[in-house]
């Protein structure tokens, strides 16, 4: 019986991967972002993009890396196997915690370079196909990617701050940004725990059905202002890609793409 519900659960999770493979975006949705200090947190945890996407169950060997971070302490995150939402956390700290989630590698095939040219040019990589065909890849390929996300939870207040939790791609939020929302709010990139200049930024927002979508590119510091809005629910992310190890184990991949997101909802004032 184990055995039969595992298979489902891979089988459902392979499915959703698939649908969005060409997408990437993986972000966490918590259901509530702002909670009391009786309430249990639940998160979703997506894979689509613009907000829209397929709710993945909890596997322990796909998300590898599951924490929570509050109050300078850092907690694993426990789950069950098909859990949807996936993430349930009992125990919270008051003032702002910090989800963390990290993916398995996982490969999407290309067959053609049309639709790798859409993505790489979408993510501000405007010259990766040149190099591409320079290097003699074939038009028929893969590429190897690995998911990275955070989520800002509140209990009972918006005390406390970002935390860099280590992860090989990661936005940082420098300044609160559930408070004083009439300040800019420095968002920081990092890569590899150095800052990354120059690289582009995405910001969706959704406030009362309406949906927004802005880019921007980080500074010579590695970080950009941005005003936050009351009352809306943002998801930012940014890609880095790097070359793939090009090794049997990675299917050959020739690419290999990070991706970052950081979703948080900002309250009425």
């Amino acid at each position: 019986m184990k055995f039969f519900k595992k298979k489902i659960i891979l089988i459902f999770l392979f499915l959703s991967i698939s649908k969005y493979s060409l997408s990437h975006e993986f972000w966490i949705d918590p259901t509530k972002y702002h909670l009391k200090s009786n309430e249990i947190a639940e998160a979703n945890i997506f894979i689509g993009e613009n907000f829209e996407g397929s709710s993945m169950p909890f596997d322990k060997e796909y998300f590898i890396n599951l924490n929570l971070y509050a109050e300078n302490k850092k907690n694993k995150i426990k789950g069950r196997l098909g859990d949807i939402p996936a993430l349930k956390i009992k125990k919270m700290s008051k003032g702002l915690n910090i989800i963390q989630v990290e993916s398995e590698v996982n490969y999407v095939e290309y067959n053609g370079l049309v639709k790798f040219e859409i993505f790489t040019l979408k993510k501000g990589y405007h010259d990766l196909v040149k190099k591409h065909k320079e290097k003699n890849y074939p038009n028929n390929f893969f590429e190897s990617y690995k998911r990275y996300a955070k989520s800002i939870v509140s209990v009972d207040n918006f005390d406390g701050k970002d935390v860099d939790t280590n992860m090989e791609l990661e936005l940082i939020i420098l300044d609160n940004p559930l408070i004083n929302l009439n300040e800019s709010k420095r968002i920081l990139l990092e890569y590899k725990n150095e800052i990354l200049a120059d690289h582009k930024v995405s910001i969706m927002s959704l406030k009362n059905g309406y949906f927004r979508k802005e880019s921007f590119r980080t500074n010579e510091a590695g970080y950009f202002d941005y005003f936050f809005n009351n009352e809306t629910k943002y998801l930012i992310e940014s890609v880095v890609i790097i070359e793939g190890s090009n090794k049997k184990k990675d299917n050959y991949a020739k690419w290999h793409s990070m991706w970052t997101s950081y979703t948080l909802k900002t309250p009425v004032k």
